[in-house]
């Protein structure tokens, strides 16, 4: 008996320590609401609901620290992505929340009073999670208000921008995904 106690408890800290340490296990650990920490990567739609698209892997320091811009000549603002962290003068239609009093930049993030950064899922729920009021926005082609679930908003976000920096750069086509390629950024469901 107290050989299958010992073997029981070695396996347990052989679980933990294989699925602690291996990074294809960490990518199931929660993303925090908020942080002050900028991720290498991020995990979206983890939680899809589609049986034909599972995750997508953002990764989150190529679109912080290379030339990612729409014309390919800087670096994206923050705020790009993390549109509630700016002045409420700065919002262009249709964003309509602010919640920073100065625009929101890696170095102020740095700073040992600032304000954590939220994660999209903060705000954008998945689709049926009534946890919270999800955004909602008016556009001008379509006569109904659109609720910005996580999926909307990462598709809408992910997918204007790529189509712009592909009309800017036409040789990033079939290198960037864009509005019609799924496949190039989420992982199919097996």
């Amino acid at each position: 008996m107290r050989k299958l106690l010992i073997l029981v408890a070695l396996l347990g800290c052989l679980a933990v320590i294989v699925v602690g340490g291996n990074p294809a296990f960490t990518a199931w650990q929660d993303v925090p609401k908020e942080s002050k920490t900028q991720p290498k990567e991020v995990v979206l739609a983890k939680d899809s609901q589609s049986d034909k698209y599972g995750e997508v892997s953002f990764k989150h320091e190529n679109h912080a620290t290379k030339n990612y811009s729409v014309d390919g000549k800087s670096v994206l603002a923050c705020v790009e992505c993390h549109h509630t962290d700016q002045p409420a003068s700065a919002l262009k239609p249709p964003l309509k929340t602010s919640e920073r009093p100065v625009v929101l930049t890696a170095a102020l993030l740095q700073a040992a009073d600032a304000k954590p950064v939220k994660a999209c899922r903060a705000c954008h729920l998945q689709a049926g999670d009534d946890s919270a009021p999800l955004p909602t926005v008016t556009y001008p082609d379509k006569p109904a208000p659109t609720k910005l679930t996580n999926e909307v908003a990462y598709h809408t976000n992910c997918n204007i921008c790529h189509d712009k920096a592909i009309a800017a750069r036409p040789a990033l086509k079939g290198k960037v995904p864009g509005s019609n390629d799924c496949l190039p950024c989420h992982k199919p469901v097996t």
